[in-house]
């Protein structure tokens, strides 16, 4: 139905194009299709990508989005954190805000690294408001060893507190289902606290580096959303969200 979260190559950490994108979603019967490349703005940290040609980004989802069959979206995944939090200009539809980074952090096995994270998401959460979708809550159990759980629930329910105060959505990130342990990203029972903060705006995004992976699991993601309740998703187009009833 929707995918919010795809890599083109405009992202240095993918070599699909962003027409092989939409060609993928139109194959797979989606609705809505978003593009959503990388531009960290923190740029200290190793692996931090800033957006290749912002213009020419935006300029060929334009004719993407007067050419296809399917509703396609201008994105951007806007890596913030604590001292960077502002988006850059343009003729974006949505934003994707994810922490990938924690300074002065190399180490994720460390006890309190759920602590740091969520404390470095809070902060860089200062000043946003929606529309918008807080990028894969709880991604570092791709990196930590035995793919720990989050353990602060204080922290976590004031994060989920705030975005939902601020109108700012969260995504089910199914690239975790391609992962060893089997998840979405965040897991159930973070989306459901998500839920009784008041939260509403969810939305679906393969997380995708490929074209292959373009609308993975989003039945899954859909599937899980009705077992929670939840009977509508939410995209955004010109900085509004929009709904789309979840067909049972």
């Amino acid at each position: 139905m929707i995918d919010l979260h795809n890599h083109s190559n405009f992202s240095p950490d993918s070599n699909a194009t962003q027409n092989e994108i939409v060609e993928k979603a139109i194959e797979k019967n989606l609705l809505v299709i978003g593009i959503s490349d990388h531009d960290d703005l923190d740029t200290s940290f190793p692996y931090s990508f800033r957006l290749r040609d912002p213009a020419g980004y935006l300029e060929n989802l334009s004719l993407l989005k007067s050419n296809s069959p399917i509703k396609v979206l201008s994105g951007l995944e806007v890596g913030i954190g604590s001292s960077y939090n502002t988006p850059p200009d343009g003729e974006f539809d949505y934003f994707i805000y994810s922490v990938h980074s924690i300074p002065g952090i190399n180490d994720l096995e460390i006890d309190n690294i759920w602590t740091l994270y969520l404390e470095e998401s809070l902060e860089a959460i200062k000043g946003l408001t929606g529309p918008g979708f807080f990028g894969h809550i709880d991604f570092l159990r791709r990196y930590i060893k035995g793919h720990r759980e989050l353990d602060n629930l204080a922290l976590l329910d004031e994060l989920l507190r705030k975005l939902a105060k601020s109108d700012i959505g969260i995504e089910i990130n199914t690239s975790g289902w391609r992962a060893p342990y089997n998840e979405p990203t965040p897991q159930p029972w973070i989306i459901e606290r998500y839920l009784r903060m008041g939260g509403r705006y969810i939305t679906i995004g393969s997380d995708s580096h490929r074209a292959c992976d373009v609308g993975s699991h989003v039945e899954k993601a859909l599937s899980l959303l009705l077992d929670l309740g939840v009977r509508e998703i939410f995209y955004c187009e010109k900085g509004t969200y929009m709904p789309l009833k979840i067909s049972t």
